[in-house]
């Protein structure tokens, strides 16, 4: 039976991912999700499988598949593994990233990613300015042929087992976002320093302080044109907020799942949990929930997929799916009580991890200025 929304092929792919996941990814998982790195054999296996490359053109090692299938990868994958999805995630990203860069750029950085052999990162946001993105300071300034580049950056997603970051810098330092640049260098560049960030949640992730101290840059490292880096990365934005939407789905659907389980088996007073309405509403309130916000996540990867503007359904996506997934587990810890809260079980960590989420790649506010622009226009936003 087909999913509303969703065609065979899409369903295919499903439970292809599915099964993989529980056959080599359920042994194991929560283990991961307290590690501060990501397993090579896991990149390994999920490159064999095509996993990585799945959003790159076939002519980069990739399959030129669409952000939906992409999504249904996501999405399978996280709900057994939080780390998994985050290496079908990256080269989707960077493959629509370097759609700005030239051919040779894309010939030498993509085929490593989809083999699962190189680790980006993006490099944007700084200690005095988070969300702000155009307020960065760090420059790149010209040195002949070649850019020197200056300053913090932080945090760094995957900064501490990444093989190279698409950094953000002032080459016009005083024409705010109109003089923000975009260039890729190597971590084993001379002057790139990193220092990790101890985080409660996300541990995978191992995210970093990245310093660069007089850091040396070619020119064939610039990606895109000089001055328009700042728009390389917000058309990027709109499709991975929904794609870290559907990994705290992911997470939320599993632990409603569990959940689930665990009251038709634990008895109170002579009879399953699950026969009290306190659990059962609660359990299908959680449902209702996560169905909508999964939607609104596939409307927006629908609207992607035909080029159509999706900034607004993304920013929607963005803050109602972690709000959504984080109030389901925490609500799946108070069914299971002591049990939900004991570190015997994932929900404590899945609850840190969602919360991480809530923050990464633009606050619940941010999201909202999106929605408030897109609905009202630009002349009512609040800080006008």
């Amino acid at each position: 039976m087909l999913e509303f929304g969703f065609i065979e092929a899409d369903e295919i792919l499903r439970d292809a991912v599915r099964t993989f996941a529980k056959k080599e990814l359920a042994v194991g998982a929560k283990e991961r999700a307290q590690q501060n790195y990501m397993p090579e054999w896991l990149f390994q296996k999920m490159a064999a499988l095509g996993y990585i490359g799945m959003a790159a053109a076939e002519e980069y090692g990739g399959q030129g598949m669409s952000m939906t299938s992409v999504a249904i990868v996501v999405e399978e994958l996280a709900k057994v593994d939080l780390v998994a999805p985050h290496a079908v995630i990256v080269p989707a990203q960077f493959s629509v990233l370097l759609q700005y860069g030239t051919e040779e750029q894309r010939r030498r950085l993509l085929p490593p990613l989809c083999r699962g052999e190189a680790m980006y990162s993006i490099a944007l946001t700084e200690p005095g300015c988070g969300t702000d993105a155009a307020a960065i300071k760090m420059t790149a300034l010209r040195d002949g042929v070649d850019y020197i580049l200056n300053g913090e950056k932080t945090p760094v997603t995957r900064g501490m087992q990444g093989t190279g970051a698409f950094v953000f810098a002032k080459t016009d330092p005083a024409a705010g976002a109109r003089g923000v640049s975009c260039f890729y260098v190597p971590f084993d560049t001379p002057g790139v320093s990193r220092s990790e960030i101890p985080y409660a949640g996300m541990i995978p992730l191992n995210c970093a302080s990245v310093f660069f101290d007089s850091v040396r840059v070619p020119q064939h490292n610039l990606i895109g044109e000089e001055g328009k880096g700042f728009y390389l990365i917000m058309d990027r934005f709109d499709v991975l907020r929904v794609l870290l939407a559907l990994i705290v789905l992911g997470q939320a659907h599993s632990s409603l799942s569990e959940v689930i389980e665990y009251v038709k088996e634990r008895t109170a007073f002579g009879r399953p949990l699950a026969k009290f309405e306190a659990i059962s509403f609660k359990i299908a309130e959680a449902a209702t929930k996560l169905d909508a916000a999964r939607l609104l996540c596939y409307r927006a990867l629908w609207m992607s997929d035909r080029g159509m503007r999706h900034s607004k359904e993304s920013a929607m996506s963005k803050w109602y799916a972690p709000k959504v997934a984080f109030e389901v587990i925490h609500d799946c810890i108070l069914m299971m009580g002591h049990y939900g809260y004991s570190t015997e079980y994932p929900l404590t960590q899945r609850l840190l991890d969602v919360m991480g989420y809530e923050i990464a790649d633009g606050t619940a506010e941010a999201q909202k200025l999106v929605i408030v622009r897109g609905l009202l226009g630009r002349d009512f936003m609040p800080y006008k």
